[in-house]
Order: structure tokens, then C-alpha cells, then sequence
């Protein structure tokens, strides 16, 4: 498969069009283990405490409505808003990444995500209460896009899946966070102060910044581009140059388009579900959907380290058809323990496909351009993931069995990622940084 063209490695040598990947002097990152694991400490916290801003909102959100007295449906609105917000994040955040390095853009994301969350608990009507979700979900839409790179270009490329599923671990844990909050002060002190909370990460993270190290394989990429004079390439122009990057963001996205869809799904009608369906009490129904957050904390890390060892499109391919068995068992039966056994492996596949899906799409893009291709992917595959609720609700009302078969079918928008696995290239064990460092022609 063609590597690139134009690229620079070593002493700044070209490399053909032609080249494979196999060809490419392998580098690793030149990095202590104590720098990489603060590294990847600040990812996870940052995706942590992203999960609590993120998830705080459905929480909150009958609250706020009778607050300001406005109807569901305007909420939802905003909840639209927010995400428009995250993909907005997601390429502004990847490209200022490549720009001026993930440590800065890391912290400057998180910093912007924890402080705009707790101003927005100051809101007086639901416009500025908009515009307060509208900025958090662009700065978290910068700790994904930039977390990612940064962990993965931190790790050694036998234990990246084990990095990435890691920093996963974090948002599973960041739900559960938010969950126990709410079930401690929601009632008592009511839902301003849930995000209030939100700036505990700025000032965490503020700190856990001070000890950070700039990305080991950015530092190396940026003295090459130095040492061979020339300016670093945008994402665009080494798409013009490179047809191979032009489908790495094809098969990207397509994997983007599976995990954010099944995220939301799952997780936005899993509990009305229990309650409808199962028959179950509101708070048992929350209670188990924290135990399935904690099998996404374990099995993001399993499925991560799986990827390592396998490789990331067999790996990917095993977990998600795993995930739409379970899915498809976990929809389909009356019987709570089953629902609650096949629960824990559907949302555990959810939070392994993740981990791997974040690696993987990581490595697709050459150091130069990680952040921008990685966090291009990310926002194109999150678009139709705004009108994933509204598909499982239209599907709930034409099929018979409801609610159940349109969580069941809902696997289906699993073939774009597993598309993009069975035709995509393996990103596992090339170069360093799994492409080339840099693209573009030497000055």
C-alpha cells in the first residue's frame, strides 16, 4: 500500500509515492515511562471530566426546563446546539493541535470546557444557557481531538490499543462520576450547581499541565520539517497530494459514524427502555446503566490491549460484530437477568470499539496532520449522530416490537465501521507514528 508522497523521514530523505509502508524507517517515541503515563493521565482525567460536562445535561434537563419554563422539545434543541458545538471543536481544536502542539492545545481545551460548563451555571434564560453549551461542547470537542494524538504519539506502537483504551476508560468512569454527583446534590442544591462543579477539571487540570511533556513524535516532526526548510502542509494540500490520506478520512469517518450513532442510541433510550419494557424502578434502571458504564471501563481497556496483539481491523471487526450480537440478545428478551448479562457486553462492545476506533484512526494520518485528519474524521462522523434519537424514535413507532426492535436494528449502523475495517488498511506496527511523519516535498 502506497505510503505517501513526497514524505520525509531521516535526514530528511524522500521517499516515493511507491514506497510501502514496511519500507518506512521505524521510529519509536523517545520517551520516559513516567512522561508518558502523566500524559496519559491528563488525556483520561480531560475525557473524564468532558464525560461529566457532557452527561450532566440529560441529568439535568427537566430542572432547567421548569426553571426557565420552557418545553422539552426546546431543550432538545439545545442539546442539538451542543453538538453542532463538538464538531465545531473537533476540527478547530485537531488543527490548532498540529499548529502549535498538544500539550498547550490539551490544556487549553480542557481549561475552556471545565470554565465555560461553570459559567453556564449562571445562565438567566435558555439563549444564554445555549450559548453556554454551544462553547463547552467546543472546547470538548478539543479534548477527544487532541487526546487522542497526543496519547497515541506518547505510547510505544505495541501498546498504543492499551493508551487509547486507557484515555476510554476515563469518559466510562466520567459517567458514573456524574451519575454519583447528581444522586448527591442535584436534589439539594440544585442543578446550578452541577455546574458549578465543572470547574474542578480547570483547576486539576491546570496543575496535572504543569508536568506535561509536548508530544514526543510532534517535537521530532517539527525539527524535521525545520532541518529540510519547509513550512508545515495543511490537511487539505496533502490530500491534494495523497490519494491514500483522501480515503484514511473516508474509512475514518465511516468508523466515527458507528460510534458516535451506537453511543447515543444506546445510551439516551437504555433507561426509558428498563422502565417501560422491564418493568424496572427508575433508580434500579440508572443503577444499571452504571454497571454497564463500569464493563465500558474494563472492556475498553481489554479490547485496546487485543488490538495490540491482533491487530487493529481484526480486533475491531471481532468486537463489533460481538457488539451487535449483544445488542441484538440484550433487545430481544423479557428476561431481566439476560438483559442485564447481555447489557454488560453490548455497552462493554461500545466502549472497546471506541478505544480501537480511536487508535486506529489516530494512526490513519501522519504526525503532521494527525490532529486535523483525526479530528476531520471525528466531526463528519458525529454529524448524522445528532439524528440518531430522533431514528431510534421514528423506528419505535413503525416496527411491532416497539422500543426493543428499534434498539435492535439500530446495530446496524455498525457496517460502516466494519466496512471500514474489512477495506481500510492496518495501522498496527508501521513507523512510529504507524504513516510517515511528515508529507509534503523537501524546500
Amino acid at each position: 500500500m502506497s505510503s505517501g508522497v513526497g514524505v520525509i523521514v531521516e535526514g530528511a530523505v524522500p521517499i516515493s509515492p511507491t514506497t510501502t509502508a514496511s519500507e518506512i524507517p521505524f521510529e519509536e517515541p523517545q520517551i520516559t515511562k513516567k512522561a508518558r503515563n502523566t500524559i496519559t493521565l491528563a488525556a483520561t482525567l480531560g475525557y473524564l471530566f468532558d464525560a461529566y460536562a457532557i452527561n450532566i445535561y440529560g441529568m439535568t434537563l427537566a430542572l432547567i426546563a421548569l426553571d426557565f419554563g420552557v418545553s422539552i422539545q426546546t431543550m432538545g434543541a439545545i442539546g442539538s446546539v451542543f453538538i453542532a458545538g463538538y464538531m465545531l471543536g473537533s476540527c478547530v481544536f485537531g488543527m490548532l493541535g498540529d499548529k502549535i502542539g498538544r500539550r498547550k492545545t490539551l490544556g487549553f481545551s480542557i481549561f475552556a470546557y471545565g470554565s465555560v460548563t461553570a459559567l453556564t451555571g449562571f445562565a438567566t434564560g435558555p439563549l444564554s444557557f445555549a450559548i453556554g453549551r454551544f462553547l463547552t461542547g467546543v472546547g470538548g470537542g478539543g479534548e477527544l481531538t487532541v487526546g487522542v494524538p497526543y496519547v497515541v504519539e506518547s505510547w510505544d506502537s505495541k501498546n498504543r490499543g492499551l493508551g487509547a483504551g486507557w484515555m476510554f476508560a476515563g469518559y466510562a468512569l466520567g459517567v458514573v462520576y456524574a451519575a454519583g454527583v447528581s444522586a448527591l446534590i442535584l436534589d439539594w442544591l440544585g442543578w446550578r450547581a452541577m455546574y458549578f462543579l465543572a470547574v474542578l477539571p480547570a483547576v486539576v487540570i491546570l496543575f496535572v499541565r504543569l508536568q506535561l511533556e509536548e508530544s514526543p513524535s510532534y517535537v521530532a516532526t517539527m525539527a524535521k520539517l525545520k532541518e529540510s526548510r519547509r513550512e508545515r502542509i495543511s490537511l487539505m494540500a496533502a490530500m491534494k497530494q495523497n490519494p491514500q490520506i483522501r480515503r484514511n478520512l473516508i474509512w475514518g469517518s465511516l468508523i466515527y459514524v458507528s460510534l458516535a450513532c451506537i453511543y447515543y442510541a444506546e445510551t439516551v433510550f437504555a433507561v426509558p427502555f428498563m422502565v417501560t419494557t422491564l418493568k424496572m424502578t427508575t433508580t434500579t434502571a440508572v443503577a444499571t446503566l452504571g454497571l454497564f458504564n463500569l464493563s465500558m471501563f474494563v472492556f475498553s481497556i481489554l479490547c485496546g490491549m487485543a488490538s495490540d496483539r491482533v491487530g487493529r481491523r481484526v480486533a475491531g471487526s471481532v468486537t463489533l460484530l460481538a457488539l451487535s450480537a449483544a445488542l441484538w440478545v440484550m433487545f430481544s428478551t423479557a428476561s431481566i437477568p439476560l438483559f442485564v448479562i447481555a447489557g454488560i457486553f453490548a455497552f462493554g462492545g461500545i466502549g472497546g470499539s471506541w478505544a480501537i476506533g480511536m487508535v486506529h484512526v489516530a494512526e490513519l494520518f501522519p504526525t503532521e496532520i494527525r490532529g486535523s485528519g483525526y479530528g476531520t474524521a471525528v466531526a463528519i462522523g458525529r454529524f448524522p449522530s445528532i439524528f440518531a434519537p430522533l431514528g431510534i424514535a421514528w423506528l419505535a413507532s413503525v416496527t411491532e416490537g416497539g422500543m426493543g426492535d428499534a434498539m435492535k436494528y439500530s446495530c446496524a449502523v455498525l457496517l460502516c465501521a466494519l466496512l471500514a475495517y474489512v477495506f481500510g488498511p492496518e495501522s498496527l506496527r508501521r513507523n512510529g507514528n504507524v504513516a510517515p511523519d511528515t508529507v509534503g516535498k523537501a524546500g
